[in-house]
């Protein structure tokens, strides 16, 4: 051997142990515990929860001995890797997050997947659908949920990996984990294809395509879960770029480009909502939505004889009145952070991104697209904000929202509330749909059968069906007060804020007209015999005035605190009911409209 290369046979040895100890420092080995924890906990929680489910029909509980055991071996890997702040700091995880918060993140992160799989692949926590099925079916959906937990798990590690190989110095070629990624969703697509001799949209409302896709998308968000820093990816979930974090305090119009978001409003024009965090000193992630009203149209010579601002959302702004006000002090969500979601797409805020070509007008159909494109924003941004300041960071369960509309946004409230329990994964939120009960009429132009039509290949719809409820997306769907909340009710109630509380009066003469009851004597006698029929219904609550004078929408005007049912002005009930949801009950009159309107029937029931 020559001198110089023994000289550099030598100087290589010597380097050796520092490239060893560079890429083994605390930081970096708490961070990729973070990523192999999360990976270990979902492959065994998701495996426990579908043997109960295949033995008991339901998911395992919280006091398992398995997923007690499971949890806590998960827990104790991870804090032995992630010993104390500096080394939860190193691994890139803000500047206040405790060991303790990380392990909380992670343990949420895997069980919220696992519930969010279960909703996707069984039709609800309940598993519904699942129970219902023949044994073709169920193998099917068992094959589904399979197929959607390999694919998160695989896609986890490959994203995990190419950030851990940047953060020791090295490159990840993006575009070829991109490449290898969309491989990895097309032969998911094809084994759920293979495993379902019943299309899976005939089952759970989606079909193989959309599955996979949130299935990757649910990935995508474990990534950030896992990972403090996250170059070099670019990913659509968690603090970043896109979603910055406006002054605490202060009114921001949010505009989401199109191509960026997947939103639209009905003019083809990019939409826009108005956020407000909460002051500083008050919990950020106490969140208030308002979604907006404004009927709907569903034929040509209707949606060309709307006014043009009805299908724009840039000039709309946040209400200051009612439950939405900041200046009220008596508004027990004043100090909350107030998101307000315009409506622009004449679609009952459940539109699935198809436009609606008529004759005489083409409408871009986005409404659900819309509300969840603006929800994962405030999700984030939130996200961020705990992550910077709050030593206990983000995790899905810590925000508790009000989830509400009037009028068409009462609707939106309803068909879109699944989506915030099992794909948000904010389960301490309440529903809360304000004049916009969707009862049905009993024709041919009430909701079911418009409903019914709208799920049509042969009609203009809306493609909503991949954006119901898995366990509710037929025609008959369409009636919110009962249908869609009967079937509901038994996935409600997980937490004790998992409810639909549902407000109006019962003279209005707005939904009379827009459901097509003709009076308002049918409107009442309707609203009084499915309220019988659905009272007591677990998760269902309701606070009907009888005032004589028509009303529609209390959230946010002077009906806020005018508005009086059971004796209980329907701003302190909706307080009480967030404060203390076991303990809400419902609030409904009487009144005087039997002998005030002629036709009126009495309740045919006890009230409370």
């Amino acid at each position: 051997m020559t001198r110089t290369a023994t000289r550099l046979a030598l100087l290589l040895t010597l380097l050796l142990p520092l490239t060893a100890a560079a890429a083994t420092t605390p930081g970096k080995v708490c961070g990729k515990s973070t990523t192999d924890n999360l990976r270990s906990c979902i492959k065994k929680v998701g495996k426990l929860h579908q043997a109960c489910y295949q033995t008991t029909g339901s998911a395992c509980a919280p006091t398992d001995p398995k997923l007690v055991d499971t949890l806590a071996g998960i827990a104790a890997k991870l804090q032995g890797k992630c010993p104390d702040q500096a080394t939860v700091q190193a691994a890139g995880f803000g500047p206040v997050l405790t060991p303790a918060a990380l392990v909380d993140r992670i343990e949420v992160a895997c069980t919220g997947f696992v519930a969010s799989l279960a909703a996707r692949s069984y039709g609800g926590p309940t598993a519904g659908v699942r129970t219902a099925a023949s044994e073709d079916d169920r193998k099917c959906l068992d094959g589904a949920w399979r197929s959607g937990q390999s694919l998160v798990d695989y896609e986890l590690r490959q994203q995990s990996v190419c950030i851990q190989r940047v953060a020791a110095g090295k490159t990840c070629d993006t575009v070829k984990l991109a490449s290898k990624l969309q491989a990895r969703d097309d032969s998911t697509l094809t084994k759920i294809f293979k495993r379902c001799p019943t299309p899976l949209e005939n089952l759970v409302a989606v079909n193989a395509a959309v599955f996979t896709a949130r299935a990757a998308a649910h990935a995508r968000c474990l990534v950030a879960s896992a990972h403090g820093e996250t170059a070099p990816l670019t990913l659509d979930c968690g603090p970043r770029a896109a979603a910055p974090v406006p002054t605490r305090g202060t009114e921001v119009k949010v505009i989401l480009p199109a191509a960026l978001w997947g939103s639209r409003c009905g003019d083809g024009s990019d939409y826009a909502f108005s956020i407000k965090l909460a002051p500083v000193g008050a919990a950020v992630e106490q969140v208030v939505v308002h979604m907006q009203g404004g009927g709907f149209c569903g034929d040509g010579p209707s949606c060309a004889n709307k006014p043009a601002g009805l299908f724009q959302a840039l000039t709309d702004t946040m209400p200051q009145n009612g439950m939405m006000s900041s200046a009220d002090a008596d508004n027990p969500f004043r100090d909350w952070t107030k998101v307000s979601l315009p409506y622009c797409t004449q679609d009952l805020h459940i539109g699935g991104g198809v436009a609606t070509a008529y004759p005489q007008i083409t409408v871009q159909r986005y409404g659900a697209l819309n509300v969840r494109a603006a929800m994962r924003y405030v999700r984030d941004v939130v996200w961020a904000e705990l992550d910077a300041n709050d030593a206990a960071g983000y995790r899905a369960d810590r925000p508790r929202m009000v989830f509400s509309g009037s009028s068409a946004g009462g609707y939106g409230a309803a068909y879109n509330y699944h989506w915030v329990l099992d794909d948000l994964g904010w389960i301490h939120s309440t529903a809360v749909p304000d004049a916009g009960l969707a009862m049905d009429n009993g024709t041919a132009s009430g909701v079911i059968a418009l409903g019914t039509a709208s799920l049509s290949p042969t009609y203009p719809g809306w493609n909503a069906q991949p954006y119901l409820p898995p366990y509710c997306f037929t025609g008959s769907c369409a009636e919110i007060f009962t249908n869609l909340e009967a079937a509901s009710s038994p996935r409600l109630l997980g937490t004790p804020e998992q409810q639909f509380l549902h407000i109006t009066n019962q003279v209005d003469d707005t939904q009379v007209t827009t459901t097509g009851f003709g009076n308002r004597r049918n409107f009442i006698n309707e609203l009084r015999s499915s309220y019988c029929d659905i009272q007591g219904t677990p998760g269902v609550h309701a606070f009907f005035r009888a005032s004589s004078a028509s009303v529609h929408g209390q959230l946010n005007n002077d009906n806020w605190v005018e508005g009086i049912a059971g004796g209980t002005i329907l701003r302190d009930w909706l307080d009480a009911a967030m404060a203390d949801p076991a303990g809400v009950t419902d609030k409904v009159d009487e009144g005087t409209l039997v002998a005030d309107i002629a036709g009126v029937l009495p309740f045919p029931c006890t009230l409370p």
